[in-house]
């Protein structure tokens, strides 16, 4: 490999990955909590109080939580993306 060739390969800095990590969480996330909040709100719907529904503040305090997740803990938000998934498939396989 040339001079050349040996600097235009750079490795990716730390900001860079963590933005990236950032960027990957943001789309695994928004429509898991999409899915968790119209999951809930369906079930309130059919099983819950008259004119039970949780509003946009519920679906914004879900998404808080997995943005929490993934800033200070992202080794950990993996996993618990897929402890949710898991958990809505059992739940919507047992109704």
């Amino acid at each position: 490999m040339s001079r050349r060739d040996q600097r235009s390969e750079q490795s990716e800095g730390p900001l860079t990955g963590f933005l990236m990590g950032q960027l990957a969480a943001v789309l695994f996330a928004v429509p898991t909590a999409a899915i968790v909040w119209f999951a809930t709100n369906k079930e309130l719907a059919l099983w819950g109080p008259g004119g039970a529904f949780i509003g946009a503040k519920g679906f914004w305090l879900i998404l808080a939580c997995f943005a929490f997740v993934s800033l200070f803990l992202p080794r950990l938000f993996p996993s618990l993306l897929g402890k949710v998934w898991h958990g809505i498939i059992r739940f919507e396989q047992w109704f």
